[in-house]
């Protein structure tokens, strides 16, 4: 079987080629995202976004007309693709509709990342 070709590190602006199916070279190794399995963590049912999560979903979307809450607020206007919980769940928040909020991408990794670090 032939050798899998070699690719540059993952980590941004890193040339190193890696070999073996690796994504991340020696150096940035220790930056690679270790996502836990669903068997430590559950589904995505059992963490409580199951069939009724997306049907509030489409409704949050649709209260807000599809347009980014976070953005809205700063001036801009951009079509929202998630829905937030503006008090994360695990912080004690609800589903509650005064709870949720839509936003795009770009806010709510941003938030995400706010509120994690």
């Amino acid at each position: 079987m032939p050798a899998r070709p070699m690719r540059p590190c993952k980590h941004r602006g890193c040339r190193t080629l890696v070999s073996g199916g690796k994504t991340w070279c020696d150096a940035h190794a220790s930056e690679e995202v270790k996502w836990a399995p669903d068997s430590k963590r559950g589904n995505r049912h059992a963490r409580g976004y199951g069939n009724a999560w997306v049907r509030l979903r489409e409704r949050i979307l649709a209260r807000d007309c599809g347009l980014c809450q976070a953005c809205k607020s700063a001036g801009r206007v951009t079509i929202a693709t998630e829905v937030d919980h503006i008090v994360p769940k695990a912080r004690g928040g609800t589903d509650d509709d005064s709870n949720l909020q839509s936003i795009c991408h770009p806010c709510h990794a941003s938030k995400t990342g706010r509120e994690s670090g």
